[in-house]
């Protein structure tokens, strides 16, 4: 039943981004557009690899394969992807993309709604557009940091020395015990600040305390 669902959740994502595209290159003032897609490529790169970040943490921190809904689709690749790294570099692009193609269709649903009639909202809707782009990529970009080099195109190899994707130099980071920090998958450049503040750890601790749920609970 899955594989259907992203099957179709791909096919969404290509029509739909195709038309927040056209919306990008045709209807934004092209005095601006230079300048407003530059900047909202760059936030919206940065925006999907916080966001990966932090579905790949929860993935890992909270519940089990077991838990109701979430559990089989959405928590057990992030459980087994550590028990078999290895295990994503043999899944189609379906299998590796299909749910980020969810994920992120909600952001080009309202890209595709929104009036692009002020810089304001034309900003909003190239964001909106490279976040989703973004997220989209993020679990490609993770597939390729676990790939041997050698299977790899050189574009791909060239993007990771230069740090534009996650290299797999910084991905071992978060491979290493005790396995809680670098969740970050895009590019990985969010992992720093969110290291260096404790923000996943002051979150455990907030939902902790709300919940009473441990975080990487042994009995899950």
């Amino acid at each position: 039943m899955q594989r259907p669902i992203d099957v179709a959740a791909a096919g969404a994502f290509a029509l739909l981004g195709l038309y927040v595209a056209w919306r990008l290159a045709t209807d934004i003032d092209s005095s601006a557009r230079g300048a407003l897609v530059a900047l909202a490529a760059v936030l919206g790169w940065l925006a999907a690899d916080f966001l990966s970040g932090l579905a790949h943490w929860a993935g890992d921190t909270w519940g089990s394969t077991r838990t109701p809904l979430v559990g089989r689709w959405f928590i057990h690749p992030f459980r087994e992807h550590h028990s078999d790294p290895a295990a994503m570099t043999r899944h189609d692009f379906i299998e590796t993309n299909g749910s980020s193609c969810i994920a992120a269709l909600p952001l080009l649903g309202v890209a595709a709604l929104l009036p692009v009639d002020d810089s304001a909202a034309a900003f909003a809707h190239a964001l909106l557009f490279f976040t989703a782009l973004g997220m989209l990529v993020a679990n490609q970009c993770h597939k390729w940091a676990h790939v041997e080099p050698s299977r790899l195109g050189r574009l791909v190899r060239g993007a990771q020395r230069l740090r534009l994707v996650l290299s797999p130099e910084h991905h071992r980071q978060h491979h290493a015990p005790p396995f809680d920090s670098h969740y970050c998958t895009a590019s990985g450049w969010m992992n720093l600040p969110l290291n260096a503040t404790g923000f996943f750890r002051a979150l455990e601790y907030c939902i902790a305390r709300a919940s009473g749920a441990l975080p990487r609970d042994p009995r899950s």
